[in-house]
């Protein structure tokens, strides 16, 4: 009877470490990569939200234009010379601003030298 029983404790151990082990993966899992991308995800929508006309901003597309109007999900965009068109909210990316000061953050290795 007490092999049983210290067969049986034996293995209630190995579960609980296994348990454990699986919590502390989701953990990690959770603050590498679930985290993150929630915040992202709440200043996007932050950002959608606060649209207004004269905001200049970037699509998801890569293009440049300034907001001209705001009709619930459609958001009409001039991207230059009155050249004026017609996207989904949802693809606005970032404001210009953002997206500058991103791209400045790197070195720009590529000048052209025309000197």
């Amino acid at each position: 009877m007490q092999l049983a029983t210290l067969i049986i404790a034996q293995q209630g151990g190995g579960l609980i470490s296994t348990l454990i082990m699986f919590g502390v993966i989701f953990l990690i899992f959770w603050l590498i990569l679930i985290r993150p991308q929630k915040k992202e995800m709440e200043r996007h929508q932050a950002l959608l939200a606060g649209l207004k006309a004269g905001d200049k901003v970037v699509t998801a597309g890569g293009l440049f234009g300034t907001v001209k109007s705001v009709d619930g999900p459609v958001i009409q965009l001039d991207i230059g010379k009155g050249t004026k068109v017609k996207i989904d909210r949802q693809k606005i990316q970032k404001k210009q601003e953002e997206f500058l000061s991103e791209a400045d953050d790197g070195e720009d290795e590529d000048e052209d030298d025309d000197s």
